[in-house]
Parts: C-alpha cells; sequence; structure tokens
C-alpha cells in the first residue's frame, strides 16, 4: 500500500528525515570500522545487480555538508561510496557540491566542463533552469530504452509524469515521499491554563494570545519578560509566502492572480503584534531564528514556529526547552483561521524530483542503470538502515528495522542520507517514520515527542487544512524576469518592513500602494502575465494542484 504522502521541501528538507537516526549520540571503536564495513562480504541483494567484468565509469554529485564523523573518510570516499562502487552496476566518481551554496557551485562547474553525469540537486527552481538553458537532458527516449525499475514506477504513479516534465518533455526523475511534517506552530499549554486562555483557532484569537503572554506574566516570575510569539509562518495563515514568486499567487476563478490582499492582512496582522510588543523588537534582525529560538527553549516565548517536526532538530529543541523548563507543557496546533481559508505550512509534499542528467554526458545508458539501482529495494533499505545484523535487527512487534548499537550507527550510518535522494522512501512506510527509526518510546521524553508529532500530523495533513499554495507550475521565470522579480521583491520587502515597524506614521495601507507601484515600476506586470499564461497553457497537462496531493497521503 502506497504511503500517507505530504515535501521539502522543497524545499528541503526530506532529506532530515532520511537521515532516520540522526539524533543518535557517540561513535563506535576502531574494531567496529573494520568488521563492518560494507564491501565484498556484504549480504544485500543489492549485490546481484552489480555487473561482471569492467564497469563504465559515471560521475555523480553528492551533497557535502561536512558532517562525515571523523574516522570515516570524506563524503566521497568513505565506507559508502566503497559499498556502492562494490555493488552497482557502474563505477562511480563522486563530486563534493556544498550544500551551503551548491547553485554556486554548479554554475561553475558547468562553466568549466566539470559537471557530473548525474545531476542531484532538491532546488526546483534551479533544475528547470538547467532545463531551460538546455543543460541537460530529456529522458524520454533514454527511459524507454534503457530503463525498467524507474520506467514501472512512471506507469504505476503517472502523476510523476507530469511532475518531472519541464515544456512537455521529461527532464527530471522523480520519487514518492512518505508523509512527514515539517514546519510547525507549538504553543505553551501551561500559560494558556495559567491565564485561563485557550489555543488560538483563528487570527485574532492568536493575537490576544501573544499579547496575554506578552502582558500577563505568564511564567509567575513576577517580571515583564515574556514574548508573545515571532513572524515565522504568519504568511502562511493568509495562504501565501514571499520567499517563492510562485506562492505569492492564487486561483481566482480560472484566473491566477498576485496575492496583495493576502499579503495587506498578514502585514497589518504582524504590525498589530509588533506595536503591542508582543514580539522581539529587533525581530527582523533574527535573519536565522536564532534568537527566537533561544527564547523559547529559555521559556521566555509563548507561541514558536519551528521546522523539522519530524527529525532531529525539532527533537533538539524540544529536549532543549524540556531540560530548561521541566515543567513546560507544550502542543501543536493548526495554524489560525482567517478570512482567506485554513492552511498548513511547509512540509513534506508527497512528490519530489531532484535528479537529471547532464546534457554532456556520454553513456546515458550506463547513468540510468545507475539510477534503476539507486530505487531498488534492496539498495534503498541498506543506504536508509545499513546492514542486518551489522547496523539493525528487524523488531518483533513492527517488523521495522532497529538499531542494534545507537553509538555505532551515528559513526557509520546516520550521515550518509544524501546518498538516498533517489530512494522510493514511500515504500517505506511506517519503518521511515522518525518515530520508529529515531525515538525510544520507553524514554517519557521520547513518548512525549512522539504524541507532539501525531498532534503535527493531524493538524497538517488534511485536506481541510490544505497547503498554503494552489499549484505547481511546470515552468520557472525566466531569467529577465528572475532580475525583475529579485529587484521588485527586494523594494517590496522593505516597504513592508518599513509598515509594520513604523508605527502610525506608515500605514499598511500606504505600504500596499507603495508596494504595488513598485512593483509595476519594475515591470512586475510582465510576471503576472507570464504567470497567467503558464497556468493557461499547462492547466490541463502539467499543472499539479496540491489539492490532488490527498489522494495519495490516504494511501
Amino acid at each position: 500500500m502506497k504511503k500517507q504522502l505530504l515535501n521539502k521541501t522543497v524545499t528541503t528538507s526530506f532529506a532530515l528525515m532520511l537521515a532516520g537516526s540522526v539524533l543518535l549520540t557517540a561513535c563506535g571503536s576502531k574494531s567496529d570500522e573494520t568488521t563492518s564495513t560494507p564491501g565484498a562480504a556484504s549480504t544485500s541483494s543489492a549485490t546481484a545487480a552489480a555487473t561482471k567484468g569492467p564497469k563504465p565509469k559515471i560521475k555523480v554529485s553528492i551533497y557535502d555538508r561536512n558532517n562525515v564523523p571523523e574516522g570515516e573518510g570524506k563524503i566521497t570516499d568513505n565506507r559508502w561510496t566503497k559499498w556502492i562502487n562494490e555493488n552497482a552496476p557502474v563505477e562511480v566518481e563522486f563530486v563534493p557540491v556544498p550544500r551551503t551554496n551548491s547553485q554556486e557551485k554548479w554554475n561553475v562547474l558547468f562553466a568549466s566542463g566539470d559537471a557530473p553525469d548525474l545531476i542531484l540537486e532538491f532546488s526546483n527552481a534551479y533544475m528547470k533552469d538547467l532545463a531551460a538553458k538546455g543543460q541537460i537532458i530529456p529522458l524520454d527516449d533514454a527511459i524507454e530504452k534503457y530503463s525498467t525499475t524507474y520506467k514501472q514506477f512512471l506507469k504505476d504513479n503517472p502523476i510523476i509524469k507530469t511532475l518531472t516534465s519541464y515544456n512537455g518533455k521529461t527532464f527530471f526523475f522523480g520519487r514518492l515521499l512518505p508523509a512527514s511534517t515539517n514546519h510547525y506552530l507549538m504553543v505553551r499549554n501551561d500559560w494558556l491554563k495559567k491565564l485561563n486562555l485557550k489555543a488560538p483557532t483563528t487570527a485574532e484569537e492568536f493575537y490576544q494570545v501573544a499579547k496575554a503572554f506578552t502582558e500577563q506574566d505568564p511564567d509567575g516570575n513576577g517580571k515583564k519578560d515574556t514574548l508573545g510569539t515571532i513572524f515565522t509562518d504568519i504568511d502562511m495563515f493568509y495562504g501565501f509566502e514571499p520567499s517563492s514568486p510562485a506562492w505569492m499567487y492564487h486561483l481566482q476563478g480560472d484566473q491566477y492572480v498576485r496575492s496583495w490582499d493576502r499579503l495587506q492582512a498578514s502585514t497589518e496582522l504582524k504590525k498589530r503584534l509588533y506595536d503591542a510588543g508582543t514580539v522581539d523588537k529587533d525581530i527582523f534582525a533574527d535573519k536565522t531564528g536564532a534568537k527566537a529560538q533561544q527564547d523559547w527553549v529559555n521559556g521566555k516565548l509563548g507561541m514558536y514556529v519551528g521546522d523539522g517536526l519530524e527529525g532531529s532538530k525539532g527533537y533538539g529543541i524540544y529536549d532543549t526547552l524540556m531540560k530548561n523548563n521541566p515543567n513546560a507543557e507544550v502542543s501543536v496546533i493548526p495554524l489560525p483561521k482567517t478570512e482567506f481559508g485554513q492552511y498548513s505550512p511547509a512540509g513534506a509534499t508527497p512528490f519530489q524530483f531532484d535528479a537529471a542528467i547532464n546534457a554532456t554526458t556520454k553513456n546515458v545508458e550506463a547513468v540510468i542503470k545507475y539510477v534503476d539501482w539507486l530505487m531498488s529495494d534492496s539498495t534503498a533499505n541498506t543506504l536508509q538502515y545499513g546492514l542486518e545484523g551489522v547496523h539493525y535487527q528487524k523488531d518483533a512487534t513492527t517488523g521495522c528495522p532497529k538499531p542494534i548499537d545507537v553509538e555505532k550507527n551515528k559513526k557509520e550510518l546516520t550521515w550518509n542520507a544524501d546518498f538516498s535522494m533517489l530512494s522510493q522512501t514511500y515504500k517505506f512506510g511506517k519503518c521511515a517514520e522518525f518515530v520508529n527509526t529515531s525515538l525510544n518510546l520507553s524514554k517519557p521524553i521520547d513518548k512525549q515527542y512522539a504524541e507532539l508529532i501525531a498532534k503535527g500530523r493531524d493538524a497538517y495533513i488534511s485536506p481541510d487544512r490544505p497547503l498554503y499554495y494552489d499549484l505547481t507550475l511546470p515552468v520557472t521565470l525566466t531569467d529577465d524576469l528572475v532580475v525583475i522579480n529579485n529587484t521588485a521583491t527586494t523594494t517590496i520587502t522593505n516597504t513592508i518592513t518599513k509598515a509594520i515597524v513604523s508605527g502610525s506614521s506608515y500605514t499598511t495601507e500606504q505600504a500596499i500602494k507603495d508596494a504595488k507601484e513598485a512593483w509595476e515600476k519594475s515591470g512586475g506586470k510582465k510576471i503576472d502575465d507570464f504567470q497567467q499564461k503558464a497556468y493557461t497553457d499547462y492547466k490541463n497537462n502539467g499543472v499539479i494542484f496540491t489539492k490532488d496531493f490527498y489522494q495519495y497521503m490516504k494511501k
């Protein structure tokens, strides 16, 4: 049965979930390194996929996160690169790409002619840009001619064909992901109880609760030293997100239009919160969210929005909060309703594409065979869980792989998630969930966190509270439109910020009027026309509507 589904996230984020046991700490002994190194003695059934005789050579990218433990080598030369080369049908040379500035590195690699054969990159916009520039190849003929595993996958899941197309041709390799949540809104339940309040369900209630948390001494220390909330994800209350041009547009009938009314409403709420002193006065200087996170874990913030709920990041924040505030009670709650509806924040969508073939590749067949091998169940299982009897044993109750030695896996396994970027992880189902891979439910803190994850899934994986954007287009802005968008967005962002911090001297209405003028003067109408035309051209074949995600979530 296909599992409940919802991705990174873009962005970005599902790699954290693949890391599974990333919470597990410490490291193994030197003898562990020697006796458990995957190699010729491996019992993995993936060995059967390897070909006899000389293997074709290909180059494949791998994200470099600087997270390979000491003694394990480097990201391009370690126990898992060795295992891959011993078991795969090709010989792979891995090309490192820094995760923090991957697109800059890609630009250098393509400009110098050193880009690898298989390109693995999470940014859909960048991948579509490569397709537009002819730097990657259409895959339809190659898949039909050389593939078995992936070709069958496309037949079983035709929506992936739509997802991975650009201008009517297949350019990317896609996959299905298990259900998971990413962004979350948490509230201090103990503060609500003390002040005789309920968790906010509307934007107005959100404002009132934030104000009470700021003014009514919810921590009982006799000081006015608490804050109500932060601004992260407030835009999503209103069903948009300004970090991408695509997330600023919504369907109105059969028109795909820019959402100025939503921006105005969101700005108004932020302005009220700021004027009431419910957020840090330096909130716009906290670009990474580090200050907000510290306020939360130190017990000085009443409502917090974070990401990585089903992963080590979210767990680590919760663990620190509870160590600092043992009597704290928190809950994950749905995003508040607004006049535009009720939405869910960024999460793991059920579909993802993150791979393509370089246009200069000489052996396309070899790359396709490698992709098929990576997508095989046996390969995916080994890269996810390690070797049976070495890194895991199957749990008698759940049937899921459970770590034999969590210390050992921290050193040998949990950093290798980016080798699994083409794994069809939806097949793992519950066995890929953070609760089953990384939490020990006999520990009170882990049991509490598992309950928070369950609340997050109830709150955010629901067609009643859909994702905050309506659809995904199969095309991206052209280079000239990207320049226009970036220029205008900078001006608009500064205008909105000015409105929030300026009190009555600069109203929201005036800010929106000025923002619209800046958009028009910058050439924004060209982008509006592009978005509308793209929707019209592809709405019957190419557009993916987020409402359609939920048929996959229920499987």
